[in-house]
C-alpha cells in the first residue's frame, strides 16, 4: 500500500472506484459516477467481487464478503471503502 492509498480523500477513493469499475466495464471513466448502479453498468455479482476486491487491494481494507451483493452503486462501495479506512 502506497502512502497516497492511506491518505486518499473521500473523492480520491469515488475516483479510484470508478477507474476500478472503468476497467472491469470497458466504459470511460467520464461515464461513471458515484450515482452509478452496478447493474446499471452490467456488473453482475462477479463483476462486483472482482471490483470490490480490486478497490480492497488498492486501499489495504477489507470488505465483508456477505456485504459486497448489497452495495447498490458506485458511491455505496467508495463511502464503505472510506469508513473501512478510519
Amino acid at each position: 500500500m502506497t502512502d497516497d492509498s492511506r491518505t486518499a480523500s473521500s473523492d480520491d477513493v469515488l475516483a479510484a472506484v470508478i477507474e476500478i469499475v472503468s476497467e472491469e466495464t470497458g466504459l470511460d471513466a467520464s461515464q461513471i459516477t458515484g450515482e452509478s448502479r452496478f447493474d446499471d453498468l452490467d456488473i453482475d455479482s462477479l463483476g462486483l467481487l472482482t471490483v470490490a476486491t480490486q478497490a480492497e487491494e488498492h486501499f489495504g481494507v477489507s470488505i465483508e464478503d456477505s456485504v459486497i451483493p448489497t452495495l447498490p452503486t458506485v458511491g455505496a462501495l467508495a463511502d464503505l471503502v472510506v469508513r473501512q479506512r478510519n
